[in-house]
C-alpha cells in the first residue's frame, strides 16, 4: 500500500527549510574590505576578505612635471609614493625640484599638503596651504612657495605619469 503525500504538508516542510536556510544565512558574517583608509571600503562588512585598496595607491608612481609660478616655469621629474606613518599619507618625493620630500594626506580623489619648512643652499625654504587633485591619471597641486617664512609665490603643478 503507498502513502499519498499530502501537498499541504509538503509545502509547509519546504516553506521550514527555506525559512531556516534564510536564518542560518543571516548569522554569518558580511565580508568585504573593512580599513576605512581604503577606496573599497565597506561599512557593511564585518570580515575583511583581503580585497582592500589603499586610498593612496591611485596617487603612486613617477611623473613629468610642467610648474608654472609668476617668476618662472620649470619642467622636471618627481615621483610619488604612499607613507610609511599613516595610511592616508603619500609623499611627493623632488617636489617643486628642491630635492626634498613633502608629506600629503589624502582624501578621495583630493589631498593636502600641510605646511612644511626645509634648508635647502643655507635658505629656509617653505611648502604651504597645499591642495591636489587627481583628474584621471594625471595630478593638478597648488601650493604657495615662500622663503624663511615669507610667501612669494602661488605656484601649480601639471603632474603627467610616465
Amino acid at each position: 500500500m503507498r502513502k499519498k503525500i499530502n501537498v499541504i504538508n509538503y509545502l509547509f516542510y519546504l516553506a521550514l527549510i527555506f525559512a531556516a536556510f534564510g536564518v542560518l544565512m543571516s548569522c554569518s558574517a558580511r565580508s568585504g574590505c573593512t580599513d576605512p583608509a581604503s577606496d573599497n571600503f565597506n561599512i557593511d562588512a564585518e570580515v575583511d576578505d583581503g580585497s582592500c585598496i589603499p586610498m593612496t595607491l591611485k596617487f603612486e608612481g613617477n611623473f613629468e612635471i610642467e610648474e608654472e609660478c609668476p617668476i618662472d616655469s620649470y619642467f622636471y621629474d618627481m615621483a610619488i609614493r604612499s607613507g610609511f606613518n599613516d595610511p592616508f599619507e603619500i609623499v611627493l618625493n623632488n617636489f617643486a625640484d628642491l630635492n626634498v620630500s613633502v608629506s600629503a594626506f589624502v582624501d578621495g580623489i583630493f589631498f593636502d599638503i600641510p605646511d612644511q619648512f626645509f634648508i635647502v643652499g643655507g635658505s629656509e625654504i617653505n611648502i604651504m596651504n597645499g591642495v591636489g587633485e587627481l583628474r584621471g591619471s594625471d595630478i593638478i597641486i597648488t601650493y604657495v612657495y615662500g622663503e624663511n617664512g615669507v610667501p612669494i609665490e602661488v605656484c601649480e603643478l601639471f603632474c603627467f605619469r610616465f
